[in-house]
């Protein structure tokens, strides 16, 4: 029996795809931070912020298994925490 063989034409190229072109397709989207970028960001531990993100305290989204953040998302809650009754405004902007 002969053995089968396999023949490459390396005069052919694959086709080159244009990854600028796509990146900026998805460049509307709002990159997203993962666990410990958003921990680092609002200076707490990153066990903490998960606790959170899973009681739904914090504006968090999964991704797969993962805990993903959006730093606009994050900002709102935090103008919404600041202005809460619940949050000393005037000890966090030192207005009276």
């Amino acid at each position: 029996m002969a053995n089968p063989t396999t023949s490459f034409n390396l005069g052919q190229q694959a086709p080159v795809r244009n990854f600028q072109s796509e990146r900026s397709r998805f460049s509307e989207f709002e990159e997203l931070l993962d666990l410990r970028e958003t921990a680092l960001l609002l200076g707490m531990h990153w066990k903490t912020l998960e606790t959170m993100a899973r009681t739904r305290k914090i504006p968090a989204l999964k991704v797969g298994k993962r805990w993903r953040f959006r730093v606009s998302s994050l900002n709102k809650w935090l103008e919404h925490e600041i202005n809460s009754n619940a949050t000393n405004h005037a000890a966090l902007t030192g207005q009276e």
